[in-house]
């Protein structure tokens, strides 16, 4: 488990991007799973609809120098 940051890309070219603590292999496979099912995709307390989404990336988090 580790930070992780999170950046969601939407159609309408919006963007979020977050912080999450503690992200582990199974959330990944989770919303993996959500977003190829097109069901509601549940990110902590963001929920997005996949069909709105371009993409989203999950990367380690790194402090600004």
């Amino acid at each position: 488990s580790e930070d992780k940051k999170i950046e969601i890309s939407f159609s309408n070219l919006q963007e979020i991007k977050f912080r999450v603590n503690d992200f582990d292999e199974e959330e990944l496979k989770k919303i993996i799973s959500q977003f190829n099912n097109g069901n509601l995709m549940k990110i902590r307390n963001i929920f997005v609809n996949p069909k709105n989404i371009n993409y989203f990336k999950i990367d380690d988090f790194e402090e600004d120098l």
